[in-house]
């Protein structure tokens, strides 16, 4: 319940790097507010961490909600595996990472969401994306051998039929290609060795759609398979494990160019140094940061260390140290360290430093009663005591409806709302919206 909409300090505006606050009584949907409020009003990156998955997809759907179609949100999803897992997260997992550390470095403007437990994970450098990443255009000169080749080099795996991220298909003059990052595949029609044509189209039909005149087609994994990174992994794999590297599957997987299952967690020894997420952001980042963000990361670093006893022991697959594939919690503090932060909680927090707690509380357990003659008594009840504005949000048009339906009638001052924009601009007292 909120009796206002936020009022953000131009301390928060202008947080200097290394300096944190802190945002008490945010119950609710009222932390995406703030967010989003934060992130129209100032010129820097606002990347709010969750508690986990489930948590920052709430986060993400109602950040998208208050902010609306011209605030950018984005969403750096977890792999959605347990540590040294023998398989490896979906593709579409996958595109939406490579997708969100491709803009990072230079997204200067909108919102990242991410879990906190992510942080704790080993990524590839920050040019890794970019350098990896192949540029078409309509028109342009390629020859479709090569090209075939760096998609393979690059993860993509050659299929009959193109339907998931990380596929392509060749057939005839044309190559279908599904790249990381995107919503639909690409079909590319070729006149010779020129790029004729560019169109999106539907997987489930297969029939071309829209034209594009450009498309970046990213990496189909966040470790390379060309032969140069496969080469780097067999020489760094027989120095950091003893006995015959032949006899195991990651080994000999990888020699042969396939993406063994969960081969993310050898991601160390394709690179000389690997990165994190704290690496991609912009320095001037502003961090929003959950106020029991350390029992969170003891959390994952007590799964960690359980699941490394568990997965340690098999000769067929071994695994790297828990401190080769993760970092430390104290190595996650100390790179937050030099960026602005705030901490949010939905308790009161003490008002003194640089903490300030907003007028938000819960509203009463309202039922609709059916049994009753006036269903919705209680909650007219309650309209009538509250003396703020109220916005009803519902998960679908139908539902909006039955809600409207049953406050129409009442003398309400009453109205079908599309967006927060418009509750937050209208005069009416009382709306109804999806959400």
């Amino acid at each position: 319940m909120l009796q206002d909409t936020f009022l953000i300090q131009p301390s928060d505006l202008h947080l200097p790097p290394g300096q944190r606050r802190g945002w008490g009584s945010l119950i609710g949907a009222s932390t995406a507010l703030a967010t989003a409020e934060l992130a129209r009003q100032c010129d820097r990156l606002v990347v709010v961490l969750a508690e986990d998955p489930r948590h920052a997809d709430q986060l993400e759907a109602e950040i998208r909600f208050f902010g609306g179609d011209d605030l950018p949100v984005r969403h750096f999803v977890e792999w959605e595996t347990l540590p040294w897992d023998s398989f490896s997260p979906h593709q579409d997992i996958i595109s939406q990472r490579l997708k969100v550390l491709g803009s990072l470095p230079s997204m200067q403007y909108g919102v990242v969401v991410a879990s906190a437990p992510a942080l704790l994970q080993r990524l590839p450098p920050t040019d890794y994306v970019a350098a990896r990443s192949l540029t078409l255009q309509s028109g342009q000169t390629l020859d479709r051998d090569e090209f075939t080749n760096a998609l393979a080099a690059s993860g993509y795996y050659r299929v009959p039929q193109v339907s998931e991220h990380g596929e392509f298909a060749v057939r005839g003059s044309l190559i279908d290609v599904f790249p990381m990052g995107t919503d639909r595949p690409l079909r590319i029609d070729f006149f010779d060795d020129d790029i004729e044509s560019l169109r999106y189209f539907s997987p489930e039909t297969q029939l071309s759609g829209d034209v594009v005149d450009r498309v970046d087609i990213l990496p189909a994994r966040e470790v390379p398979l060309d032969e140069d990174a496969v080469r780097n992994f067999r020489d760094r794999y027989r120095e950091r494990f003893e006995g015959q590297p032949g006899k195991s599957r990651v080994y000999r997987d990888i020699s042969d160019g396939i993406a063994h299952g969960g081969i993310e967690y050898y991601l160390p020894l394709f690179f000389d140094e690997t990165t994190t997420f704290v690496d991609y952001l912009p320095d001037n980042s502003v961090l929003l940061l959950p106020d029991g963000i350390d029992s969170v990361f003891s959390q994952m670093q007590a799964e960690i260390d359980e699941r490394w006893e568990l997965c340690r022991l098999d000769p067929e697959r071994p695994i790297l140290s828990a401190e080769e594939t993760f970092l430390s919690v104290a190595d996650v503090n100390g790179r937050l360290a030099a960026f602005s932060r705030v901490s949010y909680s939905t308790r009161s927090l003490a008002t003194k430093g640089d903490s300030v707690n907003f007028e938000t509380r819960m509203p009463p357990a309202l039922k609709i009663e059916a049994r009753y003659e006036d269903a919705a008594g209680a909650l007219m009840q309650f309209l009538g005591s509250f003396d703020g504005r109220v916005l009803f949000t519902t998960d679908s048009p139908g539902r909006r409806e039955q809600v409207f339906d049953l406050l129409s009638g009442r003398g309400l001052d009453l109205a079908r709302i599309e967006s927060w924009k418009d509750f937050a601009t209208a005069e009416v007292r009382i709306g109804v919206a999806v959400a």
